[in-house]
């Protein structure tokens, strides 16, 4: 194994593969985007290690990491060449093998040399890890290691288990995709955990793990999740997304998708509409998922229910239309962290969500917590936030504070710590 000399910086790489996954369209920039983006700004500032880039998990926008990285001036660092080339050479082996028997073959023998190439390099890239001292993968698979060699020490993170606690609410490729990244895990390996929640699910999914190298870095809310006291960008943020000027709304942010449980919040919505003044909808904010389609047939049907889907919303709106809700509900099923209460807080608007999983850690006892199946305590909770300005402002208030106590900057120091960390314990 690899021996860490004390006086030398250490060489740290970083996959920012998700980076460029979601670069031409930012409908995929959600909770691991925010999580790699942000950790990647805090590392490249730091003196004390030597950080490198790479797009080992999802080599398919290198080019476009590439340019982004030259743009981004806050995030400079070298790009290692370390790509998953077994993927690429696996993916152009196919259709190559199959046109080389047919009338196109002319087409393709220009690249053939290239694909020889990568063919033959994807045997022997993996062995560019020995240069480093430290490899962490934000998202995708840990990337393989030759034992024969020295070796860096491997660090994930982990953001839920879900796919596997709930695989009903997916496909079975996001279960096996899930299950396939947590067996890249060795018990030598080292893993940062988005919550205790998470953390508590992974040590009883993976019971070889060692605890003491499984860590915590809880999520923050970016800095433009502000409170909005601009009426008139309150107002034209509605307009773009045609809410009425006029209207009060309870708002919930998230892709759409079964784990989120918007049908029982539309169903609940329903049933209090009536306690509401005419002109107070339910705003549903995010892009489409998956398994929808009777929540599409829903909506569909709530048309003249003061229902208003506005699909996805760029960034630069969302604080606004935070600020302008009379609450934000989020009654969903499971979550690894919760980021879009934080973000609501951060904002200046009264939760209501679950009390499972790790959402009371995010929230705390700054909001309404209720029971993710309980109709009368969801209904209860909108009609007394609605009712009482006086509970509403302590909410206000309660949700400012608990935003506080987290920020970018931990979780970036708790990165770096558990780096030192690890190093140090491989010595």
């Amino acid at each position: 194994m690899m021996s860490i000399s004390k006086a030398t910086v250490p060489r740290i790489l970083y996959d920012v593969s998700v980076l460029g996954a979601d670069l031409k369209d930012q409908r995929g920039r959600t909770g691991v985007y925010r999580v790699v983006d942000e950790i990647a700004r805090y590392l490249a500032k730091q003196s004390s290690i030597d950080l490198n880039w790479s797009a080992f998990g999802n080599p398919d926008h290198l080019f476009d990491i590439v340019e982004l990285l030259k743009q981004d001036s806050k995030i400079q660092r070298p790009l290692v060449a370390y790509l998953n080339l077994r993927r690429i050479t696996d993916t152009l082996s196919a259709p190559i093998d199959y046109l080389e028997k047919t009338h196109l073959y002319p087409l393709v023998r220009p690249v053939l040399p290239w694909v020889k190439q990568l063919r033959e390099k994807a045997t022997f890239n993996r062995h560019l890890l020995q240069d480093f001292d430290l490899v962490h993968s934000p998202f995708h698979s840990l990337p393989e290691i030759d034992k024969r060699r020295p070796y860096p020490v491997r660090v994930l993170t982990v953001y839920d288990l879900s796919p596997i606690k709930f695989p009903q609410f997916y496909d079975a490729r996001n279960a096996q995709r899930t299950a396939s990244t947590l067996n890249s895990l060795t018990s030598e390996d080292w893993v940062l955990c988005i919550s205790e929640s998470t953390r508590n699910d992974l040590l009883q999914f993976r019971p070889d793990l060692k605890p003491e190298q499984t860590r915590v870095t809880p999520l923050a809310a970016a800095d433009h999740f502000r409170a909005v006291d601009d009426r008139e960008c309150i107002r034209k943020t509605k307009e773009r997304l045609g809410i009425p000027q006029d209207a009060s709304y309870f708002l919930s942010v998230c892709t759409l998708e079964p784990r989120k449980n918007l049908g029982h919040l539309l169903s609940v919505f329903r049933q209090v509409r009536s306690e509401f003044d005419a002109e107070t909808y339910l705003v549903l904010v995010g892009a489409k998922g998956w398994k929808i389609d009777n929540l599409i047939n829903e909506l569909a049907a709530s048309t003249a229910e003061k229902v208003i889907v506005t699909g996805y919303v760029a960034d630069e709106d969302l604080a606004p239309i935070y600020s302008g809700a009379v609450a934000f509900v989020y009654p969903s099923l499971f979550e690894g962290f919760g980021l879009p209460t934080l973000e609501a807080m951060q904002c200046g608007t009264p939760v209501i969500t679950s009390n499972n999983s790790s959402l009371p850690e995010v929230v705390g006892d700054a909001g309404i917590l209720v029971p993710a199946d309980s109709v009368d305590d969801l209904a209860n909770a909108m009609i007394r936030v609605y009712r009482n300005p006086d509970f509403r402002s302590q909410l206000i208030r309660a949700g400012h504070e608990r935003a506080k106590r987290f920020s970018w900057d931990r979780c970036g120091q708790l990165t770096l710590e558990t780096y030192l960390n690890a190093l140090e314990a491989r010595g």
